[in-house]
C-alpha cells in the first residue's frame, strides 16, 4: 500500500518558527484490517474490501497532491469507521496542506485518542495547533510527545518555536538553550536563539550566536545581515533572500502583529498627507505600491487610483494581497529593476515601511524618477538617523537623516513638498519616530 507523508514544515529565516519534515510509511502489503483494528466481527468481508478500495484511493490521491479529493476518502472512512486512528491522521495531514489548521487539529487530536502512544501523532496535533495560535495546548502536545520521544531535537525544537510564537521569548530561549546543548548542530535551533537574544537584547550572546550560525552556514543571509547590524557595519542593503524569506515568514498574521499589537498607521498618514496636498477629489490614473506587503497601503489608497500596481520581494505576501483584490496587478519583484523597466509612467508612488529596508536611497530615487511622470507624487516613510547620511540600526533596519533625504531627492530630480515628524509604531513600549515625506517629480 502506499506510504503518506506525516507533513510538518518550514523554512529558517530570520525570525522563523521552522519546523522539520518526516515521512513515516504506511506498510505496503500489510490488509486495511490490520491498519485499522475497528471491524466488527459481524461486518461482512464485501464491507472491508470496499473500505480497504477506498482508502487505497485516498491515499494515492494524496501523494498526487489531489487533498480535496483525497480528504472527501479519508471522511468516508471514518463516517463508517470513527474509531479508524490511521485515516483520521492522514485526514489530519490533508486538512493541514490544505491550511485546514482547525480541522487538521481535531483530527490528530482523534488520533491521539485512539493511539495515545504515537509521538507522531502528538507532534502534528502540536503543529496544528500552533498554526490555529492555540499555545496553550500546543505546548501540552508537544511535551505529551517529547515524553514518549524525549530524544527527539524537533520535537523540542518545536516547544520552544511554540514559546517563541505565543510570546513568551524568554521559555523559548530556555528550549532551545537545553536542545542545543544536546544537539550543537542544531542550526534552526541556533537561528531562532540568536534572533531571541538580539530581540531581548542580549547582544553580546545573539552576537556570538549568530558567529556560529555563519561557521556552520556561511550563506545564512539573516545571521550576515544581523550580525553586520549588530557590529555597526554600514551594508548598503540587506541580502535580498534576508527580506524575502523575513515577510515570507510574517504574511500569515503580519497584519495582526503591525496594525494590532504595534499600532501601525503609516498607510493612513500618508494617505492623509496625499490628500491634504492634492484635494478629496484628486485621481491617480496609474499608481504603483512599492513594497505591497499584504495590501495595507492598497486598500488605503484604492479610492485615489485609476490602475494601481503592487510589488513585493515576498510570493508569500503577494497572495495575501490578491486576496485583498484591490490591486490591479501584482508583481514579484525588487523595486529597483521593476522601476527601471516600467514602460508607461506612473502619477503616484507609496513606499510605506520599505525604505527602512534600504541604505543608500539613491539608486532608488534614480528609478523612481524615472518611471515617474511630470508631476507625479512619491509618499513614503523613513526612520529617523539622528546623524548624517544613513545608518544600520542594531534592528537589522535602516535609520535616514532629513538632510539626506533632502540631498538625495534633489539630486534625483525631485522636490519635497511636504515633509512631517510622525510616531511609526511602538516599540519597546514607545513610539517609534520617524517621518513622513512627499515628493513631486521636477
Amino acid at each position: 500500500m502506499p506510504s503518506a507523508t506525516r507533513r510538518t514544515v518550514c523554512p529558517c529565516t530570520a525570525s522563523p518558527a521552522a519546523c522539520s519534515s518526516r515521512r513515516c510509511p504506511l506498510p505496503p502489503d500489510c490488509p486495511f484490517f490490520c491498519l485499522i483494528p475497528c471491524f466488527s466481527v459481524m461486518q461482512r468481508k464485501k464491507d472491508i474490501q470496499r473500505l480497504q478500495k477506498i482508502y487505497v484511493q485516498a491515499v494515492a490521491l494524496h501523494e498526487q497532491g489531489a487533498l480535496e479529493e483525497a480528504g472527501r476518502c479519508y471522511g468516508r472512512i471514518v463516517a463508517e469507521l470513527p474509531d479508524a486512528d490511521v485515516v483520521h491522521y492522514n485526514l489530519g495531514l490533508v486538512q493541514y496542506e490544505l491550511n485546514r489548521t482547525g480541522e487538521a487539529a481535531a483530527s490528530f487530536r482523534r488520533a491521539a485518542e485512539l493511539r495515545p502512544d504515537d509521538p507522531d501523532t502528538w507532534y502534528n496535533l502540536g503543529l496544528a495547533l500552533k498554526q490555529s495560535r492555540n499555545f496553550a495546548e500546543a505546548e501540552q502536545a508537544y511535551l505529551r510527545a517529547l515524553e514518549l520521544s524525549p530524544d527527539d531535537s524537533d520535537i523540542l525544537y518545536n516547544l520552544g518555536c511554540c514559546h517563541k510564537d505565543g510570546g513568551e521569548p524568554e521559555k523559548a530561549v530556555a528550549v532551545y538553550e537545553e536542545l542545543l546543548q544536546k544537539d550543537p548542530g542544531y542550526t534552526p535551533a541556533l537561528n531562532n536563539l540568536a534572533y531571541l537574544h538580539h530581540l531581548l537584547g542580549n547582544h553580546d550572546r545573539a552576537r556570538e550566536l549568530y558567529q556560529r550560525l555563519l561557521a556552520a552556514r556561511p550563506d545564512h543571509p539573516a545571521a550576515r545581515h544581523m550580525l553586520a547590524a549588530l557590529e555597526g557595519r554600514a551594508v548598503p542593503e540587506p541580502p535580498r533572500d534576508y527580506v524575502r524569506d523575513l515577510f515570507d515568514q510574517f504574511s500569515e498574521h503580519f497584519e495582526e502583529k503591525l496594525l494590532e499589537q504595534l499600532g501601525y498607521r503609516v498607510p493612513f498618514l500618508l494617505h492623509e498627507l496625499v490628500v491634504g496636498l492634492a484635494g478629496d477629489g484628486a485621481r491617480y490614473e496609474r499608481a504603483i505600491d512599492l513594497g505591497c506587503g499584504t495590501g495595507i497601503v492598497g486598500e488605503t489608497f484604492r479610492d485615489l487610483c485609476g490602475h494601481l500596481t503592487g510589488i513585493d520581494l515576498s510570493p508569500r505576501m503577494i497572495e495575501v494581497a490578491a486576496g485583498k483584490q484591490v490591486y490591479d496587478r501584482l508583481a514579484v519583484s525588487d523595486l529597483v529593476p521593476y522601476l527601471e523597466e516600467s514602460r508607461k509612467p506612473f502619477d503616484l508612488l507609496v513606499a510605506a515601511d520599505v525604505l527602512i529596508y534600504l541604505g543608500d536611497l539613491a539608486p532608488l530615487f534614480r528609478a523612481a524618477a524615472g518611471a515617474a511622470a511630470r508631476g507625479a507624487l512619491f509618499a513614503f516613510s523613513t526612520e529617523r538617523n539622528d546623524g548624517a547620511g544613513w545608518s544600520l540600526r542594531p534592528t537589522g533596519r535602516y535609520a535616514h537623516a532629513r538632510e539626506d533625504i533632502m540631498a538625495k531627492a534633489a539630486a534625483t530630480g525631485w522636490q519635497v513638498v511636504q515633509h512631517q515628524a510622525s510616531g511609526l509604531r511602538r516599540e519597546g513600549g514607545q513610539w517609534l519616530e520617524g517621518d513622513l515625506w512627499l515628493l513631486k517629480r521636477c
